[in-house]
């Protein structure tokens, strides 16, 4: 009876899992400070969904990469501020660790995952960037990091985790430049690893009808 109670909590308990659009290039602001600060605090309460817009040519190659690393949204987490900032996608590739023939294979047979993340995003009806979906209809954007962590916490219903009740003071505050999680370090200080990237065909942002959600 006990066995039976662990895992009935291990399913009520579970990881929940949240779509994430944007454009890394773009939205950069999110990608190098807001999305690692709310991975920071609940990232090992969730599961992102990618749907990386704009040029398929580094779309495709960003969410091959964020495939390998499906199991450990920090390290994606780390992947994206460190494409974000500008970093040398070898760099990023490299440091993620993960293994250059998959994700090689992937970047040559998946070309069409940038036209899926366009088809998928169309489907919102928004025309903004990042967008942080939570469930039918129920998603957050232009918003501080504080209402992006806030919603996507709702999900949990009467037991968040701590990182929902006690955050990290936010980016913006002395606070949080002291206590800096693990998706906060600064990639550029990493050696380039001649890691190849390969060039995959183009795509364009879908167009949109634009309405506001908030919490």
């Amino acid at each position: 009876m006990f066995f039976l109670f662990l895992t009935l909590a291990q399913t009520v308990h579970g990881v929940y899992v949240v779509s994430l659009y944007g454009d890394v290039h773009n939205d950069v602001d999110f990608f190098t400070k807001t999305f690692p600060w709310i991975v920071d605090n609940i990232g090992g309460d969730i599961s992102v969904d990618y749907y990386l817009l704009g040029s398929g040519r580094y779309s495709v190659p960003q969410m091959c990469a964020l495939e390998q690393m499906k199991r450990n949204t920090f390290l994606q987490a780390l992947f994206l501020k460190c494409e974000a900032e500008g970093t040398s996608s070898n760099t990023c590739l490299c440091e993620s660790g993960i293994d250059p023939q998959k994700y090689q294979h992937c970047v040559l047979t998946k070309g069409f995952y940038a036209s899926f993340a366009s088809n998928k995003y169309s489907q919102l009806g928004l025309d903004a960037s990042p967008v942080i979906d939570v469930g039918y209809k129920n998603t957050v954007f232009g918003v501080d990091e504080n209402w992006y962590l806030k919603k996507i916490c709702t999900i949990f219903g009467d037991n968040p985790p701590r990182g929902c009740t006690e955050p990290f003071a936010c980016n913006s505050t002395s606070e949080f430049s002291r206590k800096k999680g693990v998706a906060s370090f600064n990639c550029n200080s990493f050696n380039d690893c001649n890691l190849p990237v390969t060039a995959i065909t183009m795509t364009t942002n879908p167009s949109t009808t634009q309405y506001n959600s908030y919490p």
